[in-house]
């Protein structure tokens, strides 16, 4: 017998070869993100951790990673970082996109961080 769905768990974050990376309106509201908001990414212990680096209003210019809202889906939002793709990608072995689920929510210095699983990739 075989089963229709190999793996029921969806993707919560994208990461494209090009450097768009689409974030699912349940991480979005997570980390209370708004448009113009700057996210980034932080390395310990081999894990990595998505996170906003600059919420909207608190800078001045133009930042890699400075997300904004979607039309194809409610609270869905989409950012462009061929620094950050580009990273992850490698960091997996992936080859395209990669689509992850996110784990565990934590705090550390006012700063609320996701854990993104990226070892194996939906």
């Amino acid at each position: 017998m075989n089963s229709i769905l190999k793996n029921s768990r969806k993707h919560d974050i994208s990461f494209h070869p090009s450097g768009k990376i689409d974030i699912s309106a349940h991480i979005a509201r997570k980390l209370s993100l708004a448009p113009g908001d700057v996210i980034d990414i932080a390395q310990e212990s081999g894990e990595w951790y998505l996170y906003v680096k600059l919420r909207s209003g608190t800078y001045a210019g133009r930042h890699d990673g400075r997300v904004w809202a979607t039309a194809y889906g409610k609270g869905t939002f989409r950012t462009c970082s061929k620094a950050i793709s580009n990273a992850v990608l490698s960091a997996a072995g992936a080859i395209g996109r990669l689509r992850c689920p996110c784990g565990a929510e934590f705090e550390r210095n006012n700063t609320k961080y996701i854990t993104i699983i990226y070892r194996c990739s939906l």
